[in-house]
């Protein structure tokens, strides 16, 4: 499961539903929902070319969002071209 199943997903289901699949379903061991918003929020920030605003996580680490969308392999969630410089 990787990237192609995410975009499959995003495009049978609304980008929480799919969000909440790839965090629990497409990690081992599953990402725990308390860290949900947080990789929303680094999905938001990136897409606004955001990618160095920091995020708190729940375990009281603190990452860019770019950090929390490559650690959790969220690429396939952003909006933007990756090709585009200074997407991140």
């Amino acid at each position: 499961m990787g990237r192609l199943a995410i975009e499959d997903m995003l495009n049978h289901a609304d980008i929480e539903s799919a969000l909440d699949w790839h965090l629990r379903g497409n990690h081992f061991p599953p990402i725990h929902s308390d860290f949900f918003p947080a990789a929303k929020l680094a999905i938001e920030h990136c897409n606004d070319r955001r990618g160095q605003t920091p995020i708190e996580l729940p375990n009281g680490l603190t990452r860019t969002a770019w950090q929390i969308v490559e650690g959790l392999h969220l690429e396939s969630f952003l909006a933007l071209d990756h090709d585009d410089e200074g997407w991140y």
